[in-house]
């Protein structure tokens, strides 16, 4: 019925939505976001599955040995390419929807996919641990967040990259410390 596995988890999620929602009719907002979110989704060369969409987020996954950071760097970049094209569709008429833009996070460990009639569900701490880092310290809106749990798993992964290209730190939440790496994008990435 369910088998314990290790997977990735990459969330993909839009930055501005709340104050989004509040400025935009629900009609014109559903319009939107069901463009973008669809935009996302096209892109996903990785071949991801998804789990749920919910709101503004889109969680992928991926059981086995996770993609490599350059791939999941290469995927995020062509995920927000694709937002940033289609944002652009609606900026004469919502001038305020600019502020909209996309984060990311990546996250291994153990994951249990498991079926309730026709929808594969995801169970475990990973999930917790992910969601939880979407409430992060990182002082940018437009990101890729990697986990300390994700970058083990990379043995080719050179260890002065985060340093170099990235920045490495630690957040505290009520599940305990969380570690990881993150790349900010802005918009000459």
């Amino acid at each position: 019925m369910f088998e314990d596995n290790k997977g990735l988890v990459f969330i993909v999620d839009i930055s501005g939505y709340s104050q989004f929602i509040r400025e935009i009719s629900p009609p014109q907002g559903i319009s939107i976001i069901r463009h973008l979110l669809k935009g996302i989704i096209k892109c996903n060369f990785l071949s991801f599955k998804i789990s749920e969409i919910e709101g503004d987020a889109i969680l992928f996954y991926h059981l086995g040995t996770p993609p490599s950071v350059k791939d999941i760097l290469k995927q995020f970049g062509h995920m927000r390419n694709s937002f940033k094209k289609n944002l652009r569709h609606y900026y004469l008429k919502f001038p305020n929807i600019k502020h909209l833009d996309l984060k990311a996070i990546a996250h291994y460990g153990n994951l249990v996919e498991f079926r309730i009639n026709r929808f594969y569900k995801l169970y475990g701490n990973i999930l917790v641990d992910a969601h939880r880092l979407l409430k992060n310290s990182v002082p940018s809106h437009a990101y890729v967040l990697l986990t300390t749990d994700y970058l083990e798993q990379m043995s080719n992964f050179p260890i002065d990259y985060s340093n170099t290209y990235g920045t490495y730190q630690c957040d505290i939440y009520d599940v305990g410390s969380l570690c990881y790496t993150y790349f900010p994008y802005n918009d000459a990435n």
